[in-house]
């Protein structure tokens, strides 16, 4: 038993040796990794009352080669927060929830009405022209984006 215990303590410290050898350059490699090179322009909201549903809209730029995927939008503005798309089916409108876009590489994606767009339910207060709503990007990269959309009337 008493064997057992000292292997399993070498072992242990053996492990924390070479987790700590590695990690440093596991972070340096990661570090290395070419990133998008993402910002967001011309983002705005419409108006809303309190409790009720707005959209906010803005271009997304990647000016990088490099590729990166829209994961969530969210916010401490609303209750419920998310990324949908509207598209048209036959003679109506339809809206459909997304999980993720892609972002291409020297690309954009553009969140427009009758479009792409962040969707903010159940809105904590009211916003009127003249508002900013906060919201953050997150990406498949691990990078945030904060975004300050100015609120106008529709």
């Amino acid at each position: 038993m008493k064997r057992s215990l000292k292997t399993c303590v070498a072992f242990a410290s053996v492990a924390s040796l070479v987790t700590a050898c590695i990690g440093p350059a596991a972070e340096q490699a990661r570090a290395a990794e070419p990133r998008a090179e993402l910002s967001v322009h011309d983002a705005w909201a419409r108006t809303a009352d309190s409790g009720a549903t707005t959209a906010v809209y803005f271009t997304l730029v990647n000016t990088s080669a490099t590729p990166d995927t829209l994961t969530a939008i969210t916010t401490a503005e609303a209750e419920e927060s998310g990324m949908h798309m509207s598209m048209q089916q036959g003679t109506m409108m339809r809206m459909a929830a997304v999980r993720a876009l892609p972002v291409p590489g020297k690309d954009s994606l553009h969140f427009a009405p009758l479009g792409a767009h962040a969707m903010l339910m159940r809105m904590r207060r009211a916003v009127v022209p003249g508002d900013t709503v906060a919201v953050t990007l997150s990406f498949s990269s691990g990078q945030a984006l904060e975004v300050r959309a100015g609120v106008r009337a529709r």
